[in-house]
């Protein structure tokens, strides 16, 4: 059975790549960090989402992400040179 393909936006991969590493990112800290708009970032994270890449927590005050175990197996994929101590 072949794996399916996951299709990722330059943007998409950006955000993954940032909460791959960081563990857990809010929002307002991802936007800062990849120096984008805050709309850009939702709509990626929405995107990472639905495709199974990324668990959302939302609070009272922000919502915060984390890569699921599929997030973080596509993303020692693409980046191999990750170091990934707890990402199994």
């Amino acid at each position: 059975m072949k794996k399916p393909k996951i299709s990722l936006s330059t943007e998409d991969s950006l955000i993954l790549q940032q909460i791959s590493e960081s563990g857990e990112e809010d929002i307002i800290s991802l936007s800062r960090n990849l120096g984008m708009q805050r709309g850009r970032v939702l709509a990626g994270v929405n995107s990472l989402r639905r495709k199974g890449l990324v668990v959302i927590q939302r609070t009272a005050e922000d919502w915060w992400v984390q890569a699921s175990t599929k997030g973080k197996q596509v993303s020692h994929y693409i980046w191999p040179e990750m170091s990934y101590s707890s990402a199994f």
